[in-house]
């Protein structure tokens, strides 16, 4: 496991060594949240593509060694008492439109979204470069999610009003309430017409894009239900936070800029 004072002495030796890092995975998460909210087997993090080899160096001074080779710009250190440190490299001086029509960093390094590394939060109470709210919520889709994860994403989504993602699975016109395929979620959301949003309202159909917030609420068998649903093609009021997490960062992500009943 790695424990916070582990996470602390591994940024201290890169601090040292000259080498940025930005949190990501679930320390990232909980140093949005400004508190370890659960335990972490390894810690990720997020290295220049420029200063991987200086990285690699650093770490094998200070007695960690090669577990697993997951690519050029993706690798897992160990230590002789365990401690595992995922590192993913990124070019940030260049950037290129991917295949989805997004903007991410070059080709020189894993292709995080432009403007995903400007999150700032706290690991006790120092500060500390990671992903933005936003990417971290993002992160957790694309694959079965379990309860960790649902927890991250739970967390991101109640502190910072990063909206959920998903599609219609069900939606039932005659009796006025549906069934949400939730992206980044282990259940389906229950939701109800009145939660629908926008300015004029627009009866979900199956198969459609939607973004939302949720409750924990029992409803219909369903252990959550949306408070609000913004289904694709409508307009999010000005300030919302972006649904893809990708270059919308106007949100603050310093956790420690929250008000003080957010942050504890």
């Amino acid at each position: 496991m790695m424990s916070a004072e582990d996470v602390l002495a591994v940024l201290d030796l890169l601090d040292r060594a000259g080498v940025e890092v930005w949190l990501d995975g679930g320390w990232g998460v909980d140093a949005l949240l400004c508190e370890q909210t659960r335990p972490h087997e390894d810690l990720d993090i997020v290295v220049r593509a420029d200063s991987l080899a200086h990285y690699g160096r650093t770490m094998r001074d200070h007695g960690f060694r090669l577990l697993r080779d997951d690519g050029p710009y993706n690798h897992v250190l160990v230590d002789d008492a365990g401690r595992l440190v995922d590192v993913h490299a990124v070019d940030l001086d260049v950037t290129r439109t991917d295949e989805r029509g997004a903007e991410v960093y070059g080709s020189g390094g894993l292709p995080y979204p432009v403007g995903s590394l400007t999150g700032s939060g706290r690991v006790r109470g120092r500060r500390v470069n990671c992903g933005t709210p936003q990417f971290h919520l993002a992160s957790h889709t694309g694959y079965a999610l379990d309860e960790d994860d649902e927890r991250d994403v739970l967390a991101l989504h109640h502190r910072f009003g990063v909206p959920l993602a998903g599609r219609v699975r069900v939606w039932h016109e005659e009796r006025g309430w549906g069934v949400l395929d939730a992206a980044n979620l282990v259940d389906d959301v229950w939701a109800h017409f009145s939660a629908v949003a926008g300015e004029t309202y627009v009866e979900p159909v199956v198969g459609q894009a939607v973004t939302f917030s949720v409750e924990d609420a029992e409803q219909e068998g369903y252990r959550r239900r949306a408070v609000t649903v913004w289904p694709e093609g409508t307009a999010h009021p000005e300030g919302t936070a972006h649904p893809e997490g990708t270059a919308h960062t106007e949100r603050t992500t310093d956790s420690a800029a929250l008000p003080l009943h957010a942050a504890e």
